[in-house]
């Protein structure tokens, strides 16, 4: 997802933890409900240590200082807090979560192709060879 050649977005309409909280950083941008649910990295609460590869996907994603709250106080972002950090692009209503993933998307659709999927796996170049990093027993 984080290298594929056009413009992904991610409608988070609810709870967004753990896989699914990296997952919707492997898009491009996301949009979340300002009014309900989570964004949440809850390993360091439940005792599961990132793997080198969620910890690059993370970090390639987040601004350190947010990197680094999310990561290791498993702090729960609420809509509008989550954008104010940067996780998030849009908060808005529940209702206006879908039309407004699909308005970005739709804004972008003239890019996709070859020319953006090199420009995108040259961006996070040591983030998808740390993923890819099958010799890793963390992996």
């Amino acid at each position: 997802m984080l290298a594929l050649p056009v413009i992904t977005v991610a409608a988070l309409q609810g709870h967004t933890f753990a896989a699914g909280a990296m997952f919707s950083l492997a898009h491009d941008f996301r949009v979340m409900r300002a009014d309900r649910g989570y964004w949440c990295l809850p390993e360091a609460d439940i005792n599961i240590p990132f793997t080198p590869g969620m910890a690059a996907l993370i970090q390639s994603r987040l601004t350190p200082p947010t990197a680094h709250v999310a990561m290791v106080t498993a702090r729960r972002y609420g809509g509008s807090d989550a954008a104010a950090a940067g996780i998030i692009d849009h908060a808005v209503t529940e209702e206006a979560v879908r039309s407004t993933a699909i308005e970005i998307a739709q804004a972008q659709v003239n890019k996709a192709g070859d020319t953006l999927g090199t420009i995108k796996a040259r961006m996070y170049a040591p983030a998808l060879a740390t993923l890819r990093d099958t010799t890793n027993p963390l992996g």
